[in-house]
């Protein structure tokens, strides 16, 4: 019996878990997985999905374990992905709607630790950061900075924006190193409790759909969205400012902090009644600096047996809901073609090609259109000047993004393997 293909996943966040939990379910795969924190935790407070990233979810086996937690806005509201407004004046302008999804939403910590019931934890080890990577003619070896190091086969880097495994992988194709640049966009964050708000608009006597429907309210350098977690019991809100003359931070300047709350209030001081108080009830916020990578040359090592996805691959704005369903896409296809039994340690850099031709095209096209969508809401779009421009735009923007056919990424991914492997 020929021996295990032994894969390495350095990084254990949702796109790197979810490929995790299919990977250790083939027999003829040796799966290990290293995280550089002391255990499993996601940062942050709520997630949207596109219709995608559910798909993409299903198709990597963790529906149910998603749908039991994530949150749907009720009826007849349950298809809108968000109600577009005039943050000035709260003025109605379009919706996004995405059938049969919607704003399908969940706290983030709450969906790694549903992924966690399918990941065998004593192949999971903790407080390994990578410290460095080498290949021989047989294998690859993970230097870890508290000493330890691992060998595998093939290297699969999850380990996000700031990631190791895309230093060597530029490395050694003799690319330069990409680090994260700065936006000029800061985010302030906080959950609130839906009824609080709801009862504060019914008070001051303003449309109470504000509360029960996902909003992306607009304006000038700024906008600010809101969406369900927690079964509807809470509000996620991001509130965004930006400053596109400022591209570096000052040396020493943390990505995330806590912020005062008259800080950020005094941003949105000239927008709506309803905007004013669903920030009042932020009480505790942060502020997080926005971050991107510029689109890369290649997601792969010159061997083959190295490769990237998720944020280490292809860390984008948040402005279409889409980063952590462009992970879970390539988690997908990773999945895919890996499940190939006849695998063997010649035919991985073949896999790797496979994926990247796949992968790295539509990966791209969502880290610049979530650029340009970030603009558009922000009313610095020179095709979209004005609010009714943008409203009747936005109405089917994301159609091209939510309606891709991962099932025809699959089976056109599985049909190159099998060209590659007669070749």
């Amino acid at each position: 019996m020929s021996k295990k293909i032994r894969v390495a996943i350095v990084g254990g966040g949702i796109a790197g878990l979810a490929l995790a939990a299919n990977l250790f379910r083939y027999q003829h795969l040796d799966v290990s997985l290293y995280e550089a924190a002391p255990k499993f935790s996601e940062i942050g407070a709520g997630i949207s999905f596109g219709a995608n990233a559910v798909k993409a979810i299903e198709c990597l086996n963790l529906a149910a374990e998603y749908h039991a937690i994530a949150d749907q806005v009720a009826q007849p509201f349950q298809d809108v992905w968000f109600q577009w407004r005039n943050g000035y004046n709260d003025e109605y302008l379009s919706s996004s709607v995405a059938p049969k999804v919607g704003q399908s939403s969940v706290h983030r910590a709450d969906f790694l630790d549903s992924i966690l019931k399918q990941v065998p934890r004593e192949k999971c080890y903790f407080n390994k950061k990578l410290a460095s990577l080498e290949e021989t003619a047989n294998e690859v070896i993970l230097s870890f900075q508290d000493g330890t190091s691992a060998h595998a086969d093939y290297v699969i880097g999850a380990d996000g924006i700031h990631s190791a495994v895309r230093n060597y992988v530029l490395a050694s194709q003799q690319l330069q190193t990409a680090h994260p640049q700065f936006t000029g966009t800061w985010a302030y964050r906080g959950i609130i409790q839906y009824q609080d708000f709801k009862q504060a608009l019914e008070q001051a006597g303003l449309d109470v759909q504000i509360a029960d429907v996902p909003q992306m309210l607009l304006g000038k350098d700024k906008h600010i969205l809101t969406f369900p977690i927690r079964r509807g019991e809470q509000i996620n809100i991001v509130a965004f400012k930006s400053d596109r003359s400022q591209n570096t931070l000052p040396e020493g300047t943390a990505w995330t902090q806590p912020v005062d709350q008259n800080t950020m209030l005094a941003d949105f001081s000239d927008w709506s009644e309803s905007c004013q108080i669903l920030l009042k009830l932020i009480e505790k916020p942060s502020i997080w600096a926005l971050h991107e990578l510029a689109e890369l040359d290649t997601y792969q090592s010159a061997s083959g047996r190295v490769i990237l996805m998720g944020d280490a691959a292809h860390a984008m704005l948040p402005h279409q809901g889409a980063g952590a369903g462009q992970g879970l896409e390539d988690a997908v296809i990773l999945a895919a073609l890996f499940e190939e039994k006849s695998l063997g340690k010649h035919t991985l850099p073949k896999l790797s090609q496979v994926y990247e031709d796949l992968r790295k095209p539509r990966a791209c096209q969502v880290q610049r259109t979530s650029r340009e969508s970030g603009e558009i809401y922000e009313l610095c779009s020179s095709q979209y000047s004005t609010f009714e421009q943008v409203g009747e735009h936005l109405i089917h923007r994301f159609d091209w993004l939510w309606q891709h056919p991962i099932e025809q990424d699959i089976a056109f991914a599985k049909a190159q393997m099998k060209i590659q492997f007669a070749s």
